[in-house]
């Protein structure tokens, strides 16, 4: 394929993965000084319910890779649709001082996130590259469903979920 078809084709791809309406979560662990890490991801979806999982697909530059490896843990914190402007503050800041822009609380060895409608805590089981991401299978060791919206992301923008019906 040449060059030019290439573009094209990553142009397009991009151009249709905006459409796709996805839920964002902040993606948080501890690196090995015990500071908070985290990213703004919409990149995660359910795996397998036995056993519970989780899987990710994480830029291999990402700001929060190599301590989600090091830890070994992380916690999806799934955002309420309050929670758009927290979100692009928090994406916005530079990385190490991300956790200075919203309230979060640590619990069993993890930083979470207050006021989402649900938040996941796991254990890396394993890591692959592909392509420019590193996909991250997490098993789910423990569930918080807080309820209410969950915050989306389509074409750019955060939304709401509207469910006719």
């Amino acid at each position: 394929m040449s060059e030019n078809m290439i573009a094209a084709l990553d142009g397009e791809f991009r151009a249709a993965m905006r459409l796709l309406a996805s839920g964002v979560a902040l993606v948080t662990t501890l690196d090995a000084a015990g500071a908070p890490r985290g990213i703004a991801m919409t990149a995660f979806m359910s795996l397998s319910m036995e056993p519970p999982s989780l899987l990710l697909a994480i830029n291999r530059t990402a700001s929060l890779l190599a301590p989600l490896e090091d830890n070994g843990r992380f916690a999806v914190n799934i955002l309420a649709a309050d929670q758009a402007a927290a979100c692009q503050t928090f994406v916005t800041t530079a990385p190490g001082q991300r956790f200075g822009t919203l309230d979060w609380w640590m619990d069993d060895g993890l930083p979470l996130v207050e006021s989402c409608v649900a938040t996941i805590l796991c254990r890396v089981e394993q890591t692959a590259d592909f392509g420019s991401h590193r996909v991250v299978t997490g098993v789910v060791e423990k569930v918080t469903v807080g309820g209410g919206e969950p915050l989306v992301y389509v074409d750019g923008r955060y939304g709401r979920v509207s469910v006719d019906g």
